[in-house]
């Protein structure tokens, strides 16, 4: 066998068993031809081709093909099961998940076995049903009964306690405690429904003349409608009246105002012109105010007196014996000498 021979066929068989096992993968089996069995349901919780179908955990096949009746509502799902499993009449396809990590399959269920005519045919129908998720994941409600019998065992005496110590009105527990309280609230609550029944009761009367007399008025509002409609109308013409006096009489106000500003803005600018002529009166040195400040002679007089003021001031506060009225000069001269000598001692 030449070269060019082998590679040849094994290039066959490489084709042949890619096409095997993409069909596998869809759910087909070309080695074996399985049957072909549906299910439908409303609901198929991401199940998807090539998805497992098992019988007791056992994988008998696989999901072929998922699509929708003709009445767009219902979703038929078509299952390849090998020829060695008889799924009897009556069993039922449970969608349910493969694991917490994700994934469906379609789980078989049935009791009993079948022969013959009792069994599903190929190209048959049998019930569909999506499992829930305590079934998914815990198991089927029978399966958890024998825990929940334990649970219930156990957890009585518990609950039996905690009875016990809520109803024991000694009990310092927090919970016992808003227990008593919630008891206590509700009681006063009842006592003050009784009260606010009684009030109710004895005042009926009273609020249905209330009642009545409130209904007169509306009935009353009704039939002068008309005439409350022209006193709105009456009211909105006034009112604008109003408004138009109130702007008219603001706007003779404003004219007023303005004519009390120009005035006296005159003023300001006849005295702004009387300041001006002032300063410059100043300015060229006359008038006292104008020589005072550029006539260096009186400015010289000025600065001598002040020297002068000043040193009388001093002498004054050093020496007042000196302007006591009726002192003799001799007293004068006596003070001196003691100031002098005072000053010669410092």
């Amino acid at each position: 066998m030449t070269n060019e021979t082998k590679v040849g066929l094994l290039a066959v068989i490489t084709i042949i068993a890619s096409v095997i096992g993409y069909n596998f993968l869809k759910g087909i089996n070309l080695v074996n031809q399985p049957n072909i069995i549906y299910a439908d349901y409303k609901n198929v919780a991401g199940l998807t081709n090539s998805a497992p179908v098992t019988i007791n955990g056992l994988q008998v096949g696989v999901v072929k093909n998922i699509f929708f009746k003709e009445d767009m509502q219902t979703i038929r799902v078509a299952m390849n099961i090998e020829k060695d499993f008889r799924i009897p009449q009556g069993a039922e396809a449970v969608i349910t998940s493969a694991s917490i990590m994700g994934g469906s399959l379609v789980v078989i269920k049935y009791k009993g076995l079948c022969n013959g005519a009792d069994c599903v045919q190929p190209e048959g129908v049998i019930q569909g049903r999506l499992a829930s998720a305590i079934e998914s994941f815990l198991g089927e409600p029978e399966e958890l009964n024998p825990y929940f019998d334990g649970l219930k065992k156990n957890a009585r005496p518990v609950m039996d306690s905690i009875k016990a110590s809520l109803a024991d009105p000694n009990s310092d527990d927090a919970i016992s405690k808003s227990i008593r309280d919630i008891a206590i609230v509700l009681e006063n609550l009842k006592a003050t429904t009784a009260q606010m029944s009684r009030i109710m009761a004895a005042n009926a009367q009273p609020l249905n003349g209330t009642l009545k007399n409130v209904q007169s008025l509306t009935g009353n509002l009704t039939e002068n409608e008309a005439k409350i409609d022209a006193i709105l109308a009456n009211t909105d013409s006034l009112t604008g009246n109003l408004a138009e006096l109130q702007i008219q009489k603001t706007l003779e106000r404003t004219n007023e105002a303005m004519d009390g500003l120009k005035n006296t803005m005159q003023g300001a600018d006849k005295a702004v012109g009387q300041l001006t002529e002032l300063l410059e009166k100043i300015n060229r040195g006359e008038g006292a105010i104008g020589k005072l400040l550029n006539d260096d002679e009186v400015i010289d007089d000025f600065s001598t007196l002040a020297v002068r003021l000043d040193s009388f001031l001093t002498d004054l506060q050093e020496r007042p014996y000196r302007y006591v009225p009726l002192m003799s000069k001799r007293k004068v001269e006596k003070y001196d000498k003691q100031d002098a000598k005072e000053a010669a001692e410092n």
